[in-house]
C-alpha cells in the first residue's frame, strides 16, 4: 500500500499534465510538446537515481515522480498527432495502429531490460553491500541470492523476524546492508533508464527539426486531431 501510494504521484503528473497538453501543442506544437514531455521524463528519474537511498523517504520520492509523470503526459498525449502528421488520411487508421503496437512493444521490452537490469544489479551490489558490513560465507552468498530472487522480500522478512532469525544478533546489520545493496542497484538500473530516455530525447529533438523544416499535410492533420 505503501508503494502504491508514492507511485501514485506519477499519475497524478500525468493526469495534470494531460489536460495542459493541448495548450502547450497550441504554442510549441506537438513535436514541441513531445520534447518537453521527454525533457521532464529524463530530469524526472535522474533527480530520482540522486535522491535514492536506503533511507530515503517516500514523500521525497514522489517529488521527481510528479514530474516523471508531468513528462509522461505531454509526450504520450502528443506523440500519436506527432506520429500520424505526415500520414495520409486513407492510411491513418494502419499508421495509428502501428504506433500503438510499436508502443506495446517497447514497453514489454522496457519492462523486461530493466528487470533484467535490476536482477544483475542486485547480483552485483548485495554482496559487496554484505561484504562491507563484515557478512561472508557460504550464509551471505545464500543471503544475498534469497534477496536478489525475492525482489527484496528477504529483507521485510528478515526485519520481521529480528534477532529470532537465523542470523541471530547480526539480522539488524544483514538487514542494513541488504537495504543499501539493494538501494545501489535500483539506483544504476534508474540511471540506465535514464539514458535510453535521453536517446528518446534526441530522437524528439531531430522530429522537431524535421517538422520545422517540413510543411504540415494539413489532411492527416485534421485526422490526427478531429476536434
Amino acid at each position: 500500500m505503501g508503494a502504491g501510494l508514492v507511485l501514485a504521484a506519477m499519475a497524478v503528473g500525468a493526469f495534470l499534465s494531460g489536460a495542459a497538453a493541448r495548450h502547450l501543442a497550441a504554442r510549441f506544437g506537438a513535436p514541441g510538446t513531445v520534447l518537453i514531455g521527454l525533457g521532464l521524463e529524463v530530469a524526472g528519474v535522474l533527480i530520482l537515481a540522486l535522491l535514492l537511498g536506503p533511507a530515503t523517504p517516500g514523500w521525497l520520492i514522489a517529488i521527481p515522480l510528479v514530474v516523471y509523470g508531468l513528462g509522461l503526459g505531454l509526450a504520450s498525449a502528443q506523440l500519436t498527432g506527432t506520429v500520424l502528421r505526415d500520414i495520409p488520411v486513407e492510411v491513418s487508421g494502419q499508421g495509428s495502429a502501428t504506433q500503438s503496437t510499436v508502443r506495446q512493444i517497447g514497453s514489454a521490452l522496457g519492462t523486461a531490460f530493466a528487470g533484467a537490469t535490476l536482477s544483475i544489479s542486485l547480483a552485483l551490489t548485495l554482496p559487496t553491500a554484505l561484504g562491507d558490513a563484515g557478512l561472508t560465507g557460504a550464509e551471505a552468498d545464500s543471503l544475498a541470492d534469497a534477496t536478489r530472487q525475492s525482489a527484496g522480500t528477504t529483507i521485510m522478512q528478515l526485519r520481521e523476524q529480528g534477532s529470532s532469525s537465523s542470523l541471530g544478533d547480526q539480522t539488524a546489520t544483514a538487514v542494513d546492508a541488504l537495504t543499501s545493496g539493494f538501494a545501489d542497484a535500483t539506483r544504476w538500473a534508474l540511471l540506465i533508464a535514464t539514458v535510453f530516455l535521453a536517446l528518446g530525447f534526441i530522437g524528439a529533438l531531430r522530429l522537431r527539426r524535421a517538422s520545422v523544416a517540413t510543411p504540415i499535410n494539413p489532411s492527416a492533420q485534421q485526422e490526427a486531431h478531429p476536434s
